[in-house]
């Protein structure tokens, strides 16, 4: 309509970054692939381990005398990160890394893959 002679946009792109996109399609559908099939599979938590799981208050004040405040804040870390590899959660960490990945190939082929034909 506006007379110029352009070719199709997508035929313009470099090796480079079709390959880049491409990565980044396939990681993203794998991992939300993995994530469902993890989520779906998943057992409901048990209720003793539910239960016990909480930091029992004397533990801290141990800890605290032991360590100090620095100690309590790592036990606190550690185990928040170690919640992060088990049950439903690790679902939902298995997709923020696909996400994550996938968006940087997007990223880096978007603005950093070097187009020869200009």
């Amino acid at each position: 309509m506006s007379g110029s002679n352009d070719v199709n946009p997508a035929a313009k792109r470099s090796p480079l970054r079709k390959r880049l996109y491409l990565a980044g399609t396939a990681v993203l559908l794998a991992a939300l692939i993995a994530a469902a099939l993890i989520y779906a599979n998943t057992p409901p938590p048990d209720e003793a381990i539910a239960r016990y799981s909480i930091v029992d208050p004397r533990y801290q004040i141990e800890l605290q005398q032991i360590g100090g405040n620095a100690a309590v804040l790592m036990a606190q870390l550690h185990q928040w990160f170690d919640g992060l590899w088990h049950g439903t959660a690790l679902a939902y960490t298995v997709a923020v890394l696909g996400i994550a990945i996938a968006g940087a190939c997007f990223f880096i082929g978007y603005f950093f893959a070097d187009d020869p034909q200009r």
